[in-house]
């Protein structure tokens, strides 16, 4: 009985046994699916953790709603550290002060009438400068001058000036601070008053004037 010639894969003759390629071993094929069978653990569990935490992180901001700044307007009893502030109205005018000796805007005075009270413990300076306008980036000062003048009457008298007065505890003051703006700025419907705890206070609260 003759041999059984044997040829490798590309059709030359082998002598003696041949050898089965790597690749058709049993042995590489178990590493095979245990190399598989291990990556597809580690993708499913990265996938599942990610899963979890996307759920988690949408649950917390569910259940915490947003935090909503307070708004207040003219005629709101505004409480900012021991100070109390309340804007009693607004007025919009050339000039102020007594009619024989006005004092004359640059622009248009912006004049607010406000009450204020200390509830602390201690006296506290109140000051025109302790007040501002806000409109979005741009910020304006009291007029120190304006505001004295707001606040005299024609017998020349002045009352509660707003200008380096001690307001004691429990105590309140009601006067005018004015503000020499822009005609445009002092008729506008997004202007606010921003008010202070006092003259280095951190604490403040914005006032809607319109």
């Amino acid at each position: 009985m003759a041999k059984k010639k044997l040829f490798d894969e590309h059709g030359n003759e082998v002598k003696g046994k041949l050898k089965k390629p790597f690749y058709k071993k049993v042995w590489f094929w178990v590493l095979a699916v245990i190399v598989v069978a291990a990556i597809g653990g580690g993708l499913g569990g990265e996938e599942t953790t990610s899963d979890t935490t996307a759920a988690d992180t949408k649950e917390t901001t569910e259940s915490t709603p947003a935090k909503e700044e307070p708004t207040f307007k003219v005629g709101d009893v505004v409480t900012v550290g021991d100070m109390e502030y309340t804007v009693n109205g607004l007025e919009v005018s050339k000039s102020v002060g007594p009619s024989i000796m006005p004092t004359e805007a640059k622009g248009t005075f912006l004049i607010v009438d406000l009450t204020v009270k200390n509830n602390g413990n201690e006296a506290v300076m109140v000051d025109s400068s302790f007040f501002k306008l806000k409109e979005g980036d741009k910020s304006f000062e009291a007029d120190a001058a304006g505001s004295m003048s707001a606040n005299q009457g024609d017998d020349g008298q002045i009352t509660n000036s707003f200008f380096l007065e001690n307001l004691n505890p429990d105590i309140e003051m009601q006067g005018k601070i004015v503000f020499d703006i822009s005609e445009e700025q002092a008729n506008s419907t997004k202007t606010q008053l921003e008010v202070a705890t006092g003259a280095f206070g951190t604490e403040t609260e914005l006032i809607n004037l319109h």
